[in-house]
This record gives structure tokens, sequence and C-alpha cells, in this order.
């Protein structure tokens, strides 16, 4: 990992490759800026990330260590939630060297150099999300030794830094990474189909999820500071939980379309 972080050999994607990152782009290009929220858009300028080349991860790290302290490591496939999230602790943000098939262009359950790079590296360029990720890591970290309580938090990062939504003067708008990077995913979660709940850290927490399909519920952010805020008694709540021996007696929320 040590050599990765220095300078990170990336996989030609060829023309292929360069066509389906040039088509999603330019496609959500066109309607970014009236449904994702305003520090991916700031974040894409930052970077210089442009439909025009697949960019280096190496110089989008130089900009990014410099605006935040945070980089990009290339992996080989979906990190498991120990080795993910202390990456965080490390401000380390894991990249897919890849890049989805053709077919695959609006929508992919698996996390490629478009989900990673296009959709959460924007984000990191700002210091109050990157800070919130950071400490999101390390409070994680200390949870490792119970499987429930971390899957708690696996559903928290779902649910607010890959999926979440947030209001702002404008309207409802697109704060997860995972919703960012896929103009499927952005039409489908500001329509009328997904349900819409206020944020709530308990409702999120045992808020069951599939990574293979759309959610079918989001949840809202009043604000940024109502994430960045949280983190504290979050941590609170779940050590309550640690505290009362909670394994196998807390029921998840099933995922919606599942059998109850």
């Amino acid at each position: 990992m040590e050599a990765l972080k220095l300078g990170q050999k990336q996989k030609d994607l060829g023309q292929e490759g360069l066509t389906s990152w040039q088509q999603i782009l330019e496609n959500h290009s066109q309607t970014r800026d009236q449904q994702v929220y305003k520090i991916f858009r700031e974040g894409i300028e930052a970077l210089n990330i442009n439909p025009l080349e697949i960019p280096s991860i190496n110089k989008i790290n130089e900009k990014l260590m410099g605006l935040t302290g945070w980089r990009g490591v290339f992996v080989d496939g979906l990190e498991d939630a120990h080795a993910f999230y202390k990456m965080l602790s490390q401000k380390q943000f894991p990249v897919g060297n890849f890049i989805r098939a053709p077919e695959d262009l609006s929508y992919t359950p698996e996390p490629d150099i478009v989900h990673d790079l296009y959709g959460h590296l924007p984000f990191f360029a700002n210091q109050d999300y990157a800070d919130f990720c950071y400490r999101f890591g390390h409070m994680t970290c200390q949870f490792m030794d119970r499987e429930d309580l971390l899957r708690q938090f696996e559903r928290f990062f779902w649910f607010t830094i890959e999926f979440g939504l947030i209001c702002t003067p404008e309207g409802l708008r697109v704060f997860g990474a995972g919703i960012a990077s896929s103009t499927g995913e952005c039409d489908y979660a500001l329509s009328r189909e997904p349900e819409v709940l206020p944020f709530d850290i308990d409702k999120i927490r045992y808020q069951e999820f599939r990574i293979d399909q759309m959610q079918k519920r989001l949840f809202v952010l009043k604000n940024e500071g109502e994430l960045y805020g949280c983190l504290d008694e979050l941590a609170r709540r779940v050590e309550v939980d640690r505290n009362r021996n909670t394994e196998n007696l807390i029921i998840p929320i099933p995922f919606q379309g599942d059998s109850q």
C-alpha cells in the first residue's frame, strides 16, 4: 500500500473506456448543476475533472493532498468494511482501477473509476467534508470488534455519504457520492419514486440496504452541519448498544422489497 501512495500505476482503459468516460461526464454535465450539491461541483472544478480525458490519479492526488490531505488509492475490488474504514482513518479513499461496461453507463453496483474518482474524490476537496470522513473512519475502527455494531456504521455511511440527499434554497439536491456519479441514480433519487425521510440517526443506523438495487428509501439532511455535527451522538448511541450487549437483539429494518 505504501508504494501505491507515492506513484500508482493506472490501467490504460483504452478508447472504449475513454468513450464511456466522455459519454458519462458529458451527459451528467447537462444536469449536474440542477441535481448535485454545490461542494461536488466545486470539487470537480478544483480537481479539473473533465470529459476530455480520464485524469491521472497521481495528478488528482497532488491537488487533493494540497487542499485537504486526502488521496485516492487504487484497489483491485470492493474493500471489506474493516479495510475501508481503516483507509478513511488514514485519509485514503479506494478507487476502482477499471471502468464500467458500455451497457452499464447510467448505473453500476460495482464501484469503478467513475463512481470513485469522479463521484467521491471531488467531495474530499471540501475541508469540512474531508474532516468528517476522517473522523468517521477513526470512530468506526473503535467498533470493529463487534460486527453488528460495525454494520450500524456501514448503514450510516451508506445513507449519508453514499446515498444522502440535502435541502438547499434551490430545492432538494444529491449529497451522496453514490448517487452523484450516476445519471440514472440522480434522476431516480430526485423523482417521486423513492421514499424520502428526514435525517434520523437511529432510523439510519438500523436501516438495511442492498448494493445491487437502487435505494427505495433515502434520507435528507437539513444542511451539512446536521451531518458533520452528529458523530459524537452517533458514537454514544452505538456505545449504548454495546453496553446493553444487544448483539442479536436489535432487528434491522429490512430493505424495502425484501420479504418482511
